[in-house]
């Protein structure tokens, strides 16, 4: 048997419910009453697609119905379940399956409004299910922490609405946050004084371990995404500040200003050379090739 052909199982599941009669029997005698109350059962569609992987089609299936929840797009999700040995980790397949049907329908939609999609698991095996439906049941001992921390919004963590006084009192932590708020600002060097405090703090309470490759990593960062207006100024900086810090890692990164400046000479004669070409009506498609750029690139360019 080929691997995408569907078992006995999974033909028969998916005729019966082409059949309306046994699609609004099955969810009048099956869902909850609340879900009842919200849905217009006599308005269901049943879709094509399937979000199985092809390896578990020989013991499960699946069957989607869109729908109307309070006159909102929704859907209803049927798992067809039908394996000789139950899977005690189906809680966590459904979140996978309904996470793509979410997926698909913002595609499909152009919105960013989430539909309710009401899950539920035909099963059909030899034995009766002998696992939980409860997904919080997966996570053992730490069952009732899971649902507390999963169950209510994320934490964010805005560094735009952190006073830079209050990340100063993390040293390990601050001094990353403080590069990160501050990456765009048009001086990155008030900023980076700050962190080399920090650092030497860190040198000082003896923590050692770690802080040559932090403060590197750290360096490394300024370089590729600050707009430092003073190279000599912050290698001089660097130099005083952290004393400590591997002579020859600093000239690595010297190396990379270097070809970093380079390699932005000549971006912007490649941008002068597209920009005269243009000038003088050459096609696009040509400057592209002269030049390297995409012709994206040098629409915007233009632009």
């Amino acid at each position: 048997m080929s691997k995408n052909r569907l078992s006995p199982h999974d033909r028969y599941i998916r005729s019966v419910f082409t059949n309306p009669k046994v699609v609004r029997e099955f969810f009048e005698a099956n869902l909850p009453e609340k879900v009842k109350e919200a849905i217009d059962l006599s308005n269901i569609e049943p879709q094509k697609e399937s979000f199985i992987d092809d390896k578990l089609k020989q013991q499960i299936s699946d069957i989607l119905f869109a729908t109307k929840f309070n006159n909102e797009e929704g859907y209803l999700y049927v798992l067809l379940e039908h394996a000789s040995t139950p899977d005690k980790m189906l809680p966590l397949r459904l979140v996978k399956y309904m996470s793509a049907i979410v997926d698909q329908h913002l595609k499909k939609s152009g919105n960013n409004k989430l539909p309710i999609i009401y899950p539920m698991v035909l099963y059909s095996g030899q034995k009766p299910f002998p696992y939980s439906t409860d997904l919080f049941e997966l996570y053992g001992a730490n069952k009732d922490l899971a649902r507390e921390i999963m169950g209510r919004p994320y934490k964010l963590v805005d560094l735009t609405q952190a006073s830079d006084e209050e990340l100063k009192k993390y040293f390990w932590f601050g001094a990353a946050a403080l590069i990160a708020k501050h990456i765009k600002d048009p001086d990155i060097m008030p900023t980076f004084k700050v962190a080399i405090d920090l650092f030497r703090n860190i040198e000082r309470l003896g923590e050692k371990q770690y802080i040559e490759d932090y403060i590197y990593v750290t360096l490394s960062y300024i370089y590729e995404a600050a707009d430092i207006k003073d190279e000599e100024e912050f290698m001089r900086t660097i130099r005083e500040g952290l004393p400590s810090i591997d002579e020859d890692k600093i000239m690595t990164l010297a190396q990379k200003w270097e070809q970093k400046g380079l390699e932005k000479g000549r971006l912007e004669e490649r941008n002068e050379v597209a920009r005269s070409m243009f000038l003088k009506g050459i096609d696009p498609t040509l400057i592209s090739e002269v030049t390297g750029l995409s012709e994206a690139d040098i629409s915007k360019l233009l632009n």
